[in-house]
């Protein structure tokens, strides 16, 4: 891993190693704020009990300072050029030998990633690419879909089942039972009143 540090950047990491005593990998400066990147590891060392380091370097500095802690593994790595934004996923493609890093955020997340003008992508991308292969990175904020898209926009997938029954609709055959039914009681009914009791044969 070849870094190319500029004269005034050595000064300012070497400054910042006596203030820290943590090792630092790379710094990346501008006009607003300047971005320290230290070994995995020395992140608790680079900040300070209660953030002091950082405040004493941003008064030597006058300026903003942000610490990056470095990782091998360039997933953890993106995710810690990006904190405290969190990401929802990171993965990794290579288009003839190019590696490209993609980041899944919130929607609502997507503007804070991107920065005005493309302002803190840009940033990350320079960052990652001086220290990894990776040298570029799309950022996703599309929500996830259970179905894929296939030909002629149609979703591939099976479609959900459902265990309910349908209803039956009555035919002329059952309103022709009701009907018997209803008949057969009324004659039921009128056999009752007329059956004589038993003390009526008694009289007889």
């Amino acid at each position: 891993m070849k870094i190319k540090i500029n004269r005034d950047d050595m000064m300012k990491i070497s400054l910042f190693e006596k203030i820290t005593e943590a090792d630092v990998l790379d710094c990346i400066s501008d006009d607003e704020r300047i971005t320290f990147i230290v070994k995995e590891g020395d992140m608790g060392a680079a900040i300070g009990k209660g953030g002091e380091n950082v405040k004493t370097a941003m008064e030597k500095f006058n300026k903003k300072i942000d610490v990056i802690e470095y990782s091998n593994d360039i997933k953890k790595f993106v995710r810690n050029i990006f904190e405290p934004l969190k990401l929802e996923d990171v993965w990794l493609k290579k288009f003839d030998d190019k590696l490209v890093v993609y980041v899944r955020v919130h929607p609502k997340l997507r503007r804070a990633i991107i920065g005005i003008n493309g302002k803190n992508i840009d940033r990350a991308v320079n960052i990652l690419s001086r220290l990894s292969d990776a040298k570029n990175i799309k950022v996703i904020s599309e929500p996830r879909r259970e179905l894929r898209r296939g030909s002629g926009g149609r979703y591939k997938g099976k479609p959900k089942r459902f265990d309910k029954k349908p209803i039956k609709k009555p035919t002329s055959k059952d309103n022709t039972k009701v009907e018997d039914k209803n008949n057969k009681d009324e004659t039921l009914k009128g056999e009752s009143l007329d059956k004589p009791s038993e003390n009526e044969k008694d009289n007889k």
